[in-house]
């Protein structure tokens, strides 16, 4: 007021800006996201609905009954992954030899959704001990091969190879802004399938983001939540192979135990 002509201007730190606008596009990854499960649930319970009535109608029920059963065992499955999603539960970390865990989910993906298929492994004999939650990283190591055996599908020779390594000096910012950390732990899952459609590659640890005609884009997002919560990282990647062939990898680079 003492100055007339003058105008005051008012600097903001940039930062703090940005941090509104995350907070904004988590509410609407929020709202897209409950938008979606409401979708995936009403598309079941319409065909329980319809199949009650003919039940109620007919008094044949065996055929009716199954599908009943089948599609409420469909919306329970969601559910549960959802909620496995949205655990903030904080794992129980602990220095843990990886092998038994590859040998264990190797064999589950043979006998099951694997079954048929060749998965090779290709291990670094001295990998010291990792910093992991042992059943959270089953469930990461079954999720990708299973993953990977769902990309095979069809292919005259489908092959997936397990690969461990010890990566001295990798350390890797987990979001710009932090400190890098050191992750020599990596343990690779590669398939010699024809990886994601180029348009969704970049999105593949979104949640509801799929290639699949029947996928939900559940499973990646929640390896990436589980890897994350466990310190390390995992990355995708189309590569080429010893055999110059392109392959699928997914990364995972994980701290080792002190």
């Amino acid at each position: 007021a003492d100055r007339p002509g003058w105008r005051i201007v008012t600097l903001h730190h940039a930062p703090q800006a940005r941090r509104v606008t995350d907070r904004s596009a988590g509410a609407r990854a929020a709202v897209g996201a409950a938008a979606m499960l409401a979708h995936e649930i009403k598309n079941p319970l319409s065909g329980i609905r319809g199949a009650a009535q003919l039940l109620a109608s007919t008094g044949e029920d065996r055929e009716l009954t199954g599908l009943i059963t089948t599609e409420v065992d469909r919306i329970v499955s969601l559910i549960d992954r959802m909620e496995d999603f949205t655990d903030t539960r904080p794992l129980k970390l602990k220095a843990t030899n990886v092998y038994p865990l590859l040998d264990h989910a190797r064999k589950v993906a043979l006998a099951g959704f694997a079954r048929g298929m060749v998965i090779e492994e290709r291990f670094d004999p001295s990998l010291p001990a990792v910093m992991i939650d042992p059943d959270a990283f089953q469930q990461v190591l079954l999720n990708l091969l299973k993953n990977a055996a769902e990309a095979l599908a069809g292919l005259a020779q489908p092959r997936i190879i397990l690969s461990t390594a010890y990566r001295h000096g990798m350390s890797i910012s987990s979001a710009p802004g932090r400190p890098r950390q050191p992750l020599p732990i990596e343990i690779l899952v590669i398939d010699n399938g024809p990886g994601a459609p180029a348009d969704i590659a970049e999105h593949l640890f979104e949640p509801f983001v799929s290639g699949k005609p029947e996928g939900k884009g559940l499973g990646l997002p929640l390896v990436e939540k589980l890897v994350r919560d466990q310190g390390g990282i995992i990355q995708y990647a189309r590569e080429e192979d010893r055999e110059r062939e392109q392959v699928t990898v997914f990364r995972i680079l994980m701290p080792r135990a002190a």
